[in-house]
């Protein structure tokens, strides 16, 4: 007999909201003037206090009996769920222990020097070793810069390598970034309405068609083709195990908060959860907000009227998280504004209008119309679903900074809905096809063409994420694990080719002079 492992759903939500609210609380503690940190940090967590407090109670403020709210997990699953959480993070390249993709490059760095450097963390350009870079920086009229990046995520490993040194903060680091995709995998379980294998294989593999554009690029090559997931000019939607081996400082806290937000049973926290946002991906927080906004106002949140769900999101936990975080973390950001200053409508960028009509076309058709014809017969009444496609659809008409991370970034939430949303179907599908042949019924072929569909959609649908896992765990195996050495250090930057990038994203000169630095930051 199975044996399930009943967890509360209070207990979850304690869980997600303190994976993401501890590296927050640590920033402030540690990386503020102690006068405007302790009290941030305080306001923060007497918002979690009061977020848990109504986190099992529903639209009426009366509590939900446990049975209703629990999460049963089969304990095969949730040890399943735990190993795999902690595999894929390893695998992903998570404290750089596998092969490696070019991002970790700055993610070593950026951990480097948090672990070594004091906070907040300040550059002085004598250090720089490398005589290119010596010479790029001699000619600034700054003698350094500050480090300015959505680094919060880094906190609690950084803090253990300040103890621990820098082996232990990167094992704590890919144990942490296990733990925020374990508790994914268990509210991801709580919205389908049972474990299932779908759940972790969707949450890895998730993405577009791309392999349709790749094998058309390898017979008929054109010059707009960029790489396996960059094969349309300007634009960009990339997988989950693509954003997970880059960006997963960002995408397993949107992942999670989005899957906190589907399964949530009132309003009155919502509005922390996205706050919280703020410090992990601001472009993150934009794709987010629809998402947040259709789950509040969907059939089951309205019982009490729509004016009771907008007295609910000005309850005190969200307002007072979404002041404090906007506040700190919005003047942390607008200290270095050059990473942003590449933005535009597409057409802007792709000016033949007929080009760019086609291109248009053509993303929407790879990355969003197969996910949306299979999901559209089930989910055509889901808000969440409807509001995610129509994001998805307009996402795309922007563009911020050279790799258009508006593109990038913004889309995870949507794209995670869908996510989701496909691994509910999938396991659906798998349930109802288990009892037509231990029934030995008789399939209709509507039936069959759409199991078809889905099928082919599904296995062309993990091409990105298998070809990048080969690559990784292939040359893990043949040539050993490759130092994400290109910069080392934002002080001491290894390789002059990612001067760039480095200047751009990660460092900020005249930081004295800014408002955070100058009035918030130790």
């Amino acid at each position: 007999m199975k044996r399930d492992i009943r967890i509360s759903y209070k207990a979850f939500f304690a869980a997600g909201t303190g994976f993401l609210m501890l590296p927050v609380l640590l920033f402030f503690l540690c990386y503020l003037k102690l006068y405007i940190g302790i009290p941030a940090a305080v306001l923060m967590a007497a918002a979690f206090v009061f977020a848990l407090r109504d986190s099992s109670k529903g639209t009426d403020l009366k509590v939900i009996e446990n049975s209703k709210t629990d999460i049963r997990i089969p304990l095969g699953y949730l040890i399943g769920y735990l190993v795999f959480a902690l595999v894929i993070s390893w695998f992903s390249g998570v404290g750089e222990f596998v092969v490696t993709f070019n991002d970790h490059h700055y993610r070593a760095a950026i951990l480097n020097d948090l672990v070594t450097y004091r906070w907040p963390v300040v550059y002085d350009y004598s250090t720089q070793m490398n005589p290119a870079v010596a010479e790029y920086f001699g000619n600034s009229s700054y003698s350094g810069a500050a480090f300015v990046y959505y680094f919060t995520y880094w906190m609690p490993a950084a803090l253990t390598g300040k103890a621990f040194g820098l082996t232990a903060a990167r094992a704590v680091l890919m144990i942490w970034n296990g733990i925020g995709i374990f508790l994914t995998l268990i509210g991801m379980t709580k919205f389908t309405g049972r474990a299932s294998f779908t759940v972790p294989f969707c949450y890895a593999c998730f993405g577009g068609l791309d392999a349709i554009p790749n094998i058309i690029h390898e017979y008929i090559p054109y010059t707009a083709w960029n790489g396996m997931e960059r094969w349309a000019p300007e634009l960009a939607y990339v997988c989950n195990f693509a954003e997970l081996t880059s960006v997963f400082h960002q995408c397993v806290p949107i992942f999670l908060a989005v899957s906190m937000i589907l399964i949530m049973k009132n309003t009155r926290s919502v509005g922390l959860t996205g706050a919280l946002m703020l410090a992990y991906s601001p472009w993150g927080v934009i794709g987010l907000v629809p998402v947040a906004f259709a789950a509040a106002f969907r059939k089951e949140m309205r019982a009490g009227g729509s004016r009771q769900v907008i007295r609910d999101l000005l309850t005190l936990q969200n307002t007072v998280s979404c002041i404090v975080m906007l506040f700190v973390f919005g003047a942390l950001y607008m200290s270095n504004s050059s990473s942003v200053s590449d933005k535009g409508f597409i057409w802007q960028y792709i000016t033949n209008p007929f080009v760019c009509i086609l291109v248009y076309i053509a993303f929407i058709s790879v990355e969003i119309v197969p996910v949306t014809l299979i999901l559209y017969k089930s989910e055509k009444k889901n808000a969440l679903f409807t509001a995610s496609v129509i994001e998805l659809c307009i996402i795309p008409l922007y563009k911020v900074s050279f790799e258009n991370d508006f593109c990038l970034r913004c889309s995870m939430a949507p794209r995670f809905v869908l996510c989701i949303l496909l691994a509910g179907f999938l396991k659906d599908l798998y349930d109802a096809d288990k009892i037509i042949v231990a029934k030995k019924l008789k399939r209709k072929k509507k039936d069959i063409a759409r199991m078809a569909l889905t099928v082919l959609v599904t296995i062309m649908m993990i091409y990105p994420a298998f070809t990048m896992a080969f690559f990784i765990g292939g040359t893990t195996v043949t040539e050993g694990v490759i130092p994400a050495d290109g910069v080392i250090s934002f002080g001491n930057i290894n390789d002059e080719e990612h001067l760039w990038n480095c200047t751009h994203n990660y460092m900020c000169e005249g930081y004295e002079d800014t408002f955070f630095f100058k009035y918030l930051a130790r």
